[in-house]
Parts: C-alpha cells; structure tokens; sequence
C-alpha cells in the first residue's frame, strides 16, 4: 500500500504504511459504495430554487440542487456526500444523473407551457471526461422539445484552474455545436477571476452568496460585489447574485446595477412537485419594482445606497441593546474607521461627486454617532443595560441628524 501511495504521489520519494490512511480508505470505499448504491436506487432528487429580474418581477430560471432522500436518515444536503465522491467516477455519474434530471424537468415544464431556463452544476472533473460532450449531446437528442439554452452548465471558478485551456475548447463546443449556456459560479472566491473571465466565454457570471450574504455589513464585500459588476458589464458578460436573504439585499444590488438575484428571501430550494404552485402563486417585491419605476440620477443612487447602509447600521446595533444576550457578531462594527458609512463618505470624497462642505458635515454627524454608539455599547456590556437603552433615544436624532446631512448632499 505505501508502494502504491509513493508511485501515485510522484516517485522517487519515501511512504510510510499508516494504518489510520488504511481505515479512511476503507471508510471511503463504504461510503462510496453506499452512495452508488443510493444512486441505483433512485435516492437522489433535484430541488429548484426560483431566479428572478428583480427590476421586471420576472421568474426566468431555477437552479437545480441535487438532494438525497435517504429512506433511514432522511434529507442529507449535498455537503455530506459531494465531497466524498469529487475526483471518482462516480462524480461523473452523479454530473450525468443530474443533467438528465433536469432537461426530464424542462421538457415536462415545456409540456406545461412553462418557459424556464435551468442551470446545473458541473465539475471539472466531469467537465474534462472524454465523453462528456458526446454524452450531453444524446441527452439534449433525447428531449428534442427543450431549447437547448434553456440548460446553462455552471462551472466552479475554483474548479476551472485545473485546465483552463482545455476547459475554455469544451466550453466553446457545447455553446456553438449544442447550444447551451454556461455560467461562472461562485465567481470571486478563487485565485484568478481576471483570468477566468477575460478567457473562459461563460455567458453568466454568478456573484458567491458569501460575498451577498455580509455586503450590508462589510464594506469589503460590497466593494468586491461592485468590482465584479462592473468587470461583467466590461467583458460584455450577464450578471447574477446569489444568497439574496432580505428586501434590503435585493435593493442594494439593484442600485449597483444587477438586475437578476437568487436566494431565501424569494425562496428556498423545492422540490419539482411544489414548483408550480410557487411560480402560479409568486408575488414579485414590491420594493423592488417600485425601484424599477423611478429613475435615480448617479448623485441620487449614490445617497441611496448610504440611506441603506445607515438604516442597516442602525437597525442591528438596536437589536443588539435590545436584546437580552449579544455576542460578538450581534453589533455592527463601531471603529468609525472601518464601518461601511466611512468606507462610502472615503470613496464620494475622491470622486469629487458632493460639495466639500456637505461631506464635512456628514463626516461630523458620523463621528458623534459612533462615539454616542460605543458609550451605548460599552454601559450595556458593563451591566448597566437600562442607561444603554436609555441612551437609544439620543442614538436616533443623531441618525435623523445625518440622514438632514445625507439629503443636503443633494
């Protein structure tokens, strides 16, 4: 065995026999075995989780998830065997299950008069098996109703490091001889996304809920959010956001210029069945389109965009003096230095778009409150709870006080 693993990790170079190594290869193979077998079975299902135009209410799209329906253990998300099967060929066999489920589902939905685009995860790993190309174009022959671009392939960003060139040759086969559309997923959380977008012809590039889901909080994410907004509009590219949690979330990315949004605030992952009763039942966000109906001068949408972060800001540090226990992760960040309002009043001061006098003022107005916020804070982790609550009332004519500041920006 410590032969073997020396040959496969490169020769020429030394193998100690582990008997731990051992019992985690025979774990594995069971686990393989067992999720072979589940997927002779039929255990595996795909759940659709709804994509919409945020701008026009418009459900254009799903992304289909694969779940396993474990008849002893029940629903097991997919972190809990995706992993195990990455680099074997049973990662292929699940990449093909999941591609035949989903053009099964687009055809039934055509049946139905539903006109929906699906993406699909694929990994490069099954992306760069030598059949791949020939197995998705019997797949697609096998479904002749379905429009071929209604399938978009997404493709990890991290994943596409591998081969790069070869993954971009695959890629341009299946859009020019099949007709499908690919997306780049989780974009931003890997090691050359320049690279990747200016050399892989993905149609989409789909933003990493992990980036969404603190872009209120952290002014680092939403900068990267609009770094990669405005590098998809320069590569000519469609924009996705994915892990949309909240009608604040959805209106932020609208007023940095994405339309098109996924996550638990429209709605969770579901299965085929309750679908349809979803979509004959979905009410788009009002907020939303209430954006779409009025039109925002650069000055105005820039204003904004500081209205939600200080709304944002305000709200979570309430919650945390109101509530009986707040951790660490309960209060906005109070360094006046680091919160995202200062990050916004840096970035407006040099591009020059206000009058020095009014972002001065608004600098003033946001320096007392964090200074009022952390004497509220530190009184309420001292014991003194009621004086910090006490102290809430003061907290909001500050904020009124620069949302007077924010509108004389105008």
């Amino acid at each position: 065995h410590a032969m073997y693993q020396s040959k496969l990790l490169g020769k020429h170079r030394t193998q100690l026999y582990s008997p731990d190594s051992d019992l985690r290869i025979i774990e594995k193979n069971i686990q393989l075995d067992e999720i072979g077998q589940a997927l002779r079975k039929s255990e595996f299902q795909l759940y659709y989780q709804p994509k919409v135009n945020m701008l026009t209410g418009e459900v254009f799209g799903a992304e289909a998830l694969i779940r396993w329906i474990n008849p002893e253990r029940g629903l097991i998300p997919p972190l809990n065997f995706l992993p195990i099967v990455a680099d074997t060929p049973l990662e292929i066999n699940i990449g093909e299950f999941v591609i035949n489920q989903a053009l099964q589902q687009l055809d039934d939905w055509q049946k139905q008069g539903i006109n929906l685009e699906v993406s699909v995860n694929i990994s490069s790993n099954h992306l760069l098996s030598s059949s791949f190309i020939l197995q998705l174009g019997q797949s697609l022959a096998e479904h002749p109703l379905v429009p071929p671009k209604n399938l978009q392939l997404e493709v990890l960003e991290s994943s596409a490091l591998g081969d790069i060139n070869t993954i971009n040759t695959i890629i341009a086969t299946c859009q020019n001889e099949l007709g499908v559309n690919f997306s780049l997923d989780d974009f931003g959380t890997g090691y050359s996304s320049l690279t990747h977008l200016r050399s892989l012809p993905v149609d989409t590039i789909k933003i990493d809920q992990s980036f969404v889901r603190d872009m209120l909080d952290d002014a680092s994410d939403f900068s990267i959010i609009d770094g990669v907004i405005a590098l998809s509009k320069s590569f000519d590219r469609d924009v996705i956001a994915e892990g949309v949690e909240s009608t604040s979330h959805g209106l932020m990315l609208l007023h940095m210029g994405c339309t098109k949004a996924q996550g638990y605030k429209i709605a969770e992952p579901m299965p085929p069945t309750y679908f349809k009763t979803w979509l004959n039942s979905y009410i788009p966000n009002k907020t939303w389109l209430h954006f779409a109906a009025t039109h925002y001068s650069h000055k105005e949408n820039s204003l904004e965009i500081l209205k939600i972060i200080n709304k944002r800001w305000q709200t979570k540090f309430k919650e945390a003096v109101l509530s009986s226990h707040s951790n660490s992760d309960s209060w906005p960040i109070l360094n006046c230095q680091l919160c995202h309002c200062n990050s916004w009043i840096n970035k407006k001061r040099q591009e020059r778009l206000f009058k020095k006098k009014s972002i001065k003022r608004l600098m003033q107005v946001h320096d007392k409150t964090h200074i009022l916020a952390n004497t509220i804070k530190h009184k309420y982790q001292s014991g003194n709870i009621e004086s910090a609550r006490a102290l809430l009332t003061q907290l909001d004519l500050l904020f009124k006080e620069m949302h007077t500041a924010t509108v004389l920006c105008e």
